[in-house]
């Protein structure tokens, strides 16, 4: 299986695990030391149907939605607080401004 596959045997037993908590596969131990694997007629509709796959695909596309939801709150979270410290600024030089304003009117009056 390992020259078939390309995967190393750790791999294959990892899938192996993976496939009988799923209930895809049946494993039956001989007293010789050997072990069987089956899969049931029924259960080969999940590799035609590439059912794992699927949920692999279905998977990362969640993951790549949560990241670039992250991403973009930061994002939002950034412009904002640009937004906050150029208006407070402004508020700040349109208040000199005011009072310089102020200051040239009461000489006026004078």
């Amino acid at each position: 299986m390992v020259e078939l596959s390309n995967l190393t045997e750790k791999e294959i037993y990892g899938q192996i695990d993976y496939l009988e908590k799923e209930g895809e596969i049946n494993i039956e131990h001989t007293e010789h030391f050997s072990t069987f694997y089956f899969i049931s007629r029924n259960r080969t509709i999940a590799y035609y149907d590439k059912k794992y796959l699927n949920l692999g695909k279905k998977e990362f596309l969640n993951d790549a939605y949560d990241i670039l939801k992250n991403i973009s709150a930061i994002i939002l979270l950034v412009i904002a607080i640009i937004s906050f410290i150029i208006n407070f600024l402004d508020t700040r030089k349109n208040k000199k401004e005011i009072e310089q304003i102020k200051v040239k009117v009461e000489k006026l009056s004078k």
